[in-house]
């Protein structure tokens, strides 16, 4: 799970380090069970361990993620200087998606089929634009041993070597599962975007909110399902909600957003309500 927690960090997505204040009431959204499947929580501050030398090997890690990985691509990456401990990278970059028969087939919540278009003011619709997909990865670096590791970097130093640089990559398949994706709608200059993070069985998803901008958070019904307003400051609000496939018990967060300041609160809530699945009775 580590790269998608720092994925979604520097997206500033759910679990997000977004920004608070002390006064903020933080929220939660339970399951009919009771179970916390999403919570608001004050962030905390670690002292970093990191050396220099992690510094640098990190820096340009990240450059070679951002230059050399494509838009629907994922790998290994090894770094040759400052890397004593022969540290592995696993990095991907989200499939861009403009067709909505192509999302249907990656982005599926069971019992809850996306939305080609949703409803805005009056008889003013939204129509979908385009896609970021993140697929689970077909390896999990945190379930290999020990000597996995060892062979794999041992492998891609003898490519860096043998190519002259200083890095080298091992591609990696995605599963057929999504674990995140932001749908992008848009109507004339206003455009919307709904996040879906599917966190699986995987526990509570929280958001760290740091005490610096004034952020408001108090929970709403909607459909008869408990929903966070959450806004920042003199920012449109975002409405948050969790749905759990009855079956697996696979807990899917929903984030609705207005992508460009230019929605009033009224009609992204009355957008949320076309939205929000009905709550069982």
């Amino acid at each position: 799970m580590k790269y998608k927690v720092s994925l979604l960090l520097a997206l500033g997505l759910l679990l997000t380090a977004s920004t608070g204040f002390a006064a903020v009431k933080y929220q939660s959204l339970t399951n009919g069970s009771g179970d916390v499947l999403f919570q608001e929580k004050p962030m905390t501050h670690t002292v970093s361990e990191r050396t220099e030398d992690d510094d640098k090997r990190i820096r340009l890690m990240n450059n070679i993620w951002v230059d050399q990985i494509k838009p629907g691509e994922a790998a290994i990456i090894y770094i040759v200087p400052n890397n004593p401990n022969q540290e592995l990278y696993l990095k991907a970059n989200s499939h861009i998606i403009k067709s909505f028969t192509t999302l249907q087939k990656m982005v599926k919540v069971p019992g809850q089929p996306l939305a080609k278009e949703i409803a805005g003011k009056g008889k003013e619709n939204y129509t979908f634009k385009k896609a970021k997909v993140h697929m689970e990865h077909g390896m999990d670096l945190n379930k290999l041993s020990e000597t996995e590791k060892q062979d794999i970097a041992a492998k891609l130093l003898l490519e860096a070597q043998a190519s002259g640089k200083d890095y080298a990559l091992m591609p990696v398949p995605f599963t057929d599962e999504f674990w995140l994706t932001t749908l992008t709608y848009t109507s004339g200059k206003k455009e919307v975007a709904l996040d879906i993070l599917n966190s699986q069985d995987t526990g509570t998803v929280t958001a760290s909110y740091q005490e610096s901008l004034e952020v408001t958070s108090h929970k709403i019904k909607i459909n008869g399902r408990d929903v966070i307003q959450r806004k920042y400051g003199g920012e449109s609000s975002e409405f948050i909600w969790v749905y759990e496939d009855p079956k697996t018990k696979y807990a899917y967060h929903y984030m609705l957003r207005d992508a460009k300041g230019n929605i009033s609160d009224e009609e992204l809530l009355r957008i949320a309500k076309t939205l929000v699945p009905a709550a069982k009775k």
